[in-house]
């Protein structure tokens, strides 16, 4: 495993709310890479600031077009609170087929029945046993919300 692998890790739809609003107290900026050539369009260089403005903006207003799509999909899509959703994810992570990854998607999609979660094992070349299953919804249902 690389130092950048070790960086990456996969977060929960609260920890991506957090860092959404903490983004709404810097400036929206997209990299157009290490030198300005002047050639940029003007939509992609970063907002002029008038430093007298005494307007108050919308901090909406300022995400890019990705960032207020981040958090409308965080907002309409979060269905655990943060604390239950990484005691889930600790609970499941103790048993034996489930990942990392599995266990993420399931605190994403909060299945309610054994259909709704064969979807966050569709990939794998495995199938989970019904006591399996079983065992995958009484953690879920014990860390609804």
């Amino acid at each position: 495993m690389t130092s950048d692998d070790e960086k990456e890790r996969l977060l929960t739809h609260s920890e991506v709310k957090k860092i959404m609003e903490e983004a709404l107290e810097k400036p929206s900026v997209i990299y157009t890479g290490p030198e300005d050539d002047g050639l940029t369009p003007r939509h992609l260089r970063p907002a002029e600031t008038e430093e007298n403005s005494t307007e108050e903006r919308d901090p909406m207003e300022v995400l890019s077009f990705e960032k207020k799509a981040t958090l409308e999909h965080v907002n309409n899509f979060q269905r655990i609170q943060e604390k239950n959703a990484k005691k889930m994810i600790k609970e499941l992570l103790k048993l034996d087929r489930v990942t990392e990854v599995h266990a993420f998607k399931i605190a994403e999609i909060m299945p309610r029945d054994e259909t709704e979660l064969r979807v966050a094992f569709a990939k794998d070349r495995f199938t989970l046993t019904p006591e399996e299953l079983k065992q995958i919804l009484d953690i879920i249902d014990s860390n609804r919300n």
